[in-house]
């Protein structure tokens, strides 16, 4: 679980650096920014953090799958199962 949180997570911080350069890059132009321009740059922001969630809240539901289905199966706490959580 904590293995799939801390790979969206980082996903999400990555694709959060691009669109900032993206927009530092686009500051420093010499063609000024229109309102047209930074309104598709803000859609693009809010289509990238609604894509990152969506993929935090999928990889959440795997993980809770993974959990509740060892519990079920009895294996939760087992040293096998230990170690394969915390991975």
């Amino acid at each position: 679980m904590r293995r799939a949180a801390v790979l969206t997570t980082s996903e999400y911080e990555k694709k959060n650096r691009e669109l900032e350069e993206a927009l530092r890059f686009g500051e420093r132009s010499s063609s000024p920014s229109t309102p047209e321009k930074r309104e598709l740059q803000m859609d693009d922001i809010e289509n990238s953090t609604s894509n990152g969630i969506s993929l935090f809240d999928h990889k959440l539901d795997q993980a809770y799958a993974e959990v509740e289905a060892a519990v079920s199966a009895g294996t939760l706490g087992t040293p096998g199962q230990i170690g394969s959580l915390s991975r």
